[in-house]
């Protein structure tokens, strides 16, 4: 079944409370209970001297109670004695200078002195622990970002990447376009990778960012795959994962877990909701991305307890539902293990306002009988973990652009991630399944690919495409797709989208970077839609035009066209439209495809499928404050705010 979890500190709290503790968590339903990820001061408190003993208790308290562990490497955080007698670890920011101890994460992962302190402490967990039944799983590190630190280290560490990539400086400066600004390098040694706040990412050589944004995410899955193969040397069948975030500085999450078994996500989802119709705050889009890592089911290593209130002021208290909804949120999406943050809220620490499942007083609470009966509904569906999501749409994200248009943006209200929102937004409106896919994933099997902004520009992806059309499916393409060759340097001599415009039948001849300013379109077959961010004034060459421009000096041009190619079909989406718009684009190519929709659900009701050998599951969840009624197979559905009702095969309410 569906497995619960549970984020419990040993380590912050009297040895008295622990059996007290193991015993409510394990009456309440959990399953597998996370510790140690900030522990390293408790498991060597002096420098080669390790002490466990607190930790074999611990664990023997949970497996008493029937629980299992999942045991992280507490290498986000060590102690003070290896920052003091070794300085050399300790992480520098882009201002290039040391960052300040006593918080987390302060460590450079690309430090060689780090590396080995870290490693010993991994290898003396694994020797301790690997292969003991009571261990569900390991947890590598802690929220990991890509690698950002600017010390001498981490210098040398991206000047040999370089290196081992373009194997002359001559190469280099071609690849990155060096003789702008006199930016030519005679020497590695003159690349300096810091990234000073008083000077903006995008003054830098774009070509120069995306290859730091490459090193720093290699440097991350390089970190990764060393604590993992320590692990893996002494319990082969183990299951390793870490627990990914959307963060400042992104990785590229592909590679994060290339080398690890299950992808994993800490998930805190939004609880002030707005109410203005047009604001994406969904979670869900995350939770698919996260599906896409691995392309299979996942696990929530941290899911949303209580108000947050660790890194900002305190937020709003959950609504009634709202903790277990989202919760069910997540396992409609995939999630075969949902872990919540945390049992009790700290009494010390920069977390003690960011509450956990339990509050200070140590009482029961609304939120801990929310848990329980989402635990009841698992327990009712002991089948659902074998089953996942199946999809006919895919929809391509690429870390390259990602980063990219992190650095370069591209106009004041243009976004990589609101374009694959709006979206994915869209399908869940219409019931349809999503994978969110790596730009490399095989298209077999999908009827409908969407290409949001493929900005750097692969040709052998452009090409998989013609073939996917070619031979039935439909593409949609949307602006700023074919701009940038694969050093992030703009494509010369081929009009825009470039090696998309014979797919597509279609050129920009134009565009506009309207930035927070409207404009309207018009589709040829009815409806008026808003648009912002980014117009393209397409010229058709082949492409029939689905809608066009109603104002300004470009009145009456292509913005969205449609190319019949071979078989099936390519759009081109030259603005950025609202909500409205891709459910009407996207209705009519699910119905074209054969695509089964539901065409009544009222906004901010989402509707996913999970089937497989467990049977098929229909999850309806409201994700508004607000009550919903719509039809559904002929009988009205009634959802509270927040909540999720299920629907087995045989049209049962489960």
């Amino acid at each position: 079944m569906i497995q619960v979890g549970m984020a419990y500190y040993p380590e912050h709290w009297d040895r008295s409370l622990w059996e007290k503790d193991a015993s409510r968590m394990a009456k309440l339903g959990v399953h597998a209970v996370r510790l140690a990820e900030f522990a390293w001061s408790r498991m060597e408190p002096e420098e080669g001297r390790f002490d466990f003993g607190w930790l074999d208790d611990a664990i023997d308290v949970i497996a008493r109670h029937g629980m299992r562990v999942i045991l992280s490497t507490p290498t986000n955080s060590g102690p003070m004695w290896l920052y003091t007698d070794h300085p050399e670890t300790v992480q520098w920011g882009r201002d290039g200078r040391p960052t300040d101890l006593g918080i987390r994460g302060h460590r450079c992962i690309q430090s060689p002195v780090f590396r080995r302190y870290a490693g010993r402490i991994v290898e003396e967990m694994a020797q301790r622990y690997a292969g003991r039944p009571e261990i569900l799983a390991w947890q590598i590190d802690n929220e990991l970002e890509s690698n950002h630190c600017t010390c001498p280290s981490c210098r040398e560490a991206f000047r040999r990447w370089l290196r081992e990539k373009y194997g002359t400086v001559e190469a280099l400066n071609k690849a990155w376009g060096s003789e702008v600004w006199s930016g030519e390098i005679s020497s590695w040694e003159q690349i300096q990778p810091l990234l000073a706040p008083d000077c903006m990412p995008d003054w830098h050589n774009p070509a120069f960012m995306l290859d730091y944004e490459r090193f720093g995410a290699w440097s991350l899955a390089d970190f990764i795959q060393r604590q993992r193969d320590i692990i893996k040397d002494h319990d082969p069948d183990a299951i390793v994962t870490t627990n990914s975030w959307f963060c400042a500085n992104m990785p590229d999450f592909y590679q994060e877990f290339a080398s690890l078994d299950v992808a994993a996500y800490d998930n805190y989802p939004p609880m002030d909701l707005p109410e203005d119709g047009e604001t994406l705050y969904s979670n869900a889009f995350g939770l698919d991305l996260v599906r896409s890592f691995k392309r299979k089911n996942f696990w929530i290593l941290e899911q949303l307890g209580g108000a947050g209130g660790c890194w900002s002021p305190m937020g709003p208290a959950p609504w009634p539902g709202m903790i277990e909804g989202y919760a069910l949120q997540a396992v409609a999406h995939g999630a075969d293990l949902v872990s919540f943050f945390r049992w009790r809220s700290s009494c010390s620490g920069a977390e003690m306002l960011g509450h956990g499942v339990l509050d200070h007083d140590d009482r029961d609470n609304r939120r801990l009988a929310e848990i329980g009966r989402f635990c009841r509904r698992l327990e009712a569906m002991p089948e659902l973990d074998r089953t996942g999501l199946h999809s006919d749409v895919a929809m391509l994200y690429g870390p390259d652009q990602e980063f990219v248009l992190k650095n370069q943006r591209q106009s004041r209200n243009f976004a990589y991630w609101t374009q694959l929102r709006l979206f994915h937004d869209a399908c869940m409106g219409l019931g349809v399944n999503l994978d969110v896919a790596p730009e490399s994933a095989a298209l077999e099997g999908y009827k409908v690919v969407l290409v949001p902004t493929h900005y750097v520009t692969d040709p052998a992806l452009a090409a998989r495409l013609e073939a996917f059309a070619a031979g039935g499916g439909t593409v949609v393409v949307t602006n700023r797709s074919g701009v940038k060759d694969k050093h992030n340097n703009c494509i010369f001599g081929e009009a825009l989208p470039t090696v998309f415009r014979r797919l597509c039948g279609c050129r920009v001849e134009e565009y506009d970077a309207i930035g927070d300013d409207r404009r309207h379109i018009a589709a040829v077959n009815g409806g008026s839609f808003a648009v912002t961010g980014w117009c393209d004034l397409l010229e058709p060459e082949g492409a029939q035009v689905w809608a066009r421009y109603t104002e300004k000096f470009y009145a009456g041009t292509a913005a969205i066209t449609k190319n019949a190619f071979g078989a099936g079909w390519a759009y081109y989406v030259g603005a950025v439209g609202e909500r409205a718009l891709y459910r009407s684009l996207l209705l009519e190519i699910f119905r074209a495809q054969d695509i089964p929709v539901l065409t009544a659900l009222p906004q901010g009701v989402e509707v996913t499928t999970r089937s497989g050998e467990g049977g098929t599951y229909r999850f309806f969840f409201n994700d508004t404050l607000h009550g919903k009624t719509f039809p559904v197979d002929g009988q009205m559905v009634s959802l509270r705010p927040m909540e999720m009702k299920i629907q087995g095969e045989g049209g049962e309410w489960l």
